[in-house]
């Protein structure tokens, strides 16, 4: 008799977590980068305060610009390793300049409904537009899926059968 098999639970569960860990510390640097900027104390002489200032300017913009290399890492990491990150992760990472969607700092968010003056509810579309590249990512908002046809109640094939007996009936 062979041995049974034990659910050893989740796989490249090593690869999932460094891709958590990569995520995780791209989401601080993000919140870093975003942090200091804030007007400049107005205790410094003005000569110091605006070499001062630049420098946070400068530090901020490479905490940024490091953030961004996190999550270049973090997608190829995944890319290489041939595993699917969730929609929740994905929805916060802009696909274009890899920029971490923060609401109000790095990203604006805004529901649209493009339908005939808004009159239909299920056409919402939140719109996600990045303030780095300037993209915008659209999603559907509370629209169910549609079945696929085969499963779909009142089945299209039996109506067009009962159309064909009525015409010969005529």
């Amino acid at each position: 008799m062979a041995k049974q098999k034990l659910s050893t639970g989740v796989q490249n569960k090593i690869i999932y977590s460094r891709a958590s860990y990569l995520y995780q510390a791209a989401d601080y640097l993000a919140r870093r980068a975003r942090e200091g900027q804030h007007p400049p104390d107005n205790q410094a002489p003005e000569g110091k305060q605006a070499v001062h200032g630049a420098q946070i300017e400068q530090r901020q913009k490479a905490i940024g610009n490091l953030s961004r290399q996190v999550i270049c890492d973090m997608r190829a990491v995944s890319l290489k390793a041939q595993i699917r990150q969730g929609t929740s992760l994905k929805r916060t990472i802009c696909k274009f300049c890899d920029t971490l969607q923060i609401e109000g700092e790095t990203c604006r968010s805004v529901i649209e409904n493009q339908s005939k003056g808004g009159r239909k509810p299920w056409a919402d579309v939140l719109v996600i537009k990045c303030n780095t590249c300037g993209n915008a990512k659209r999603f559907p908002v509370s629209a169910p899926r549609q079945q696929r046809r085969a499963v779909r109640p009142g089945k299209p094939q039996e109506a067009k059968g009962e159309r064909e007996e009525n015409d010969e009936g005529a």
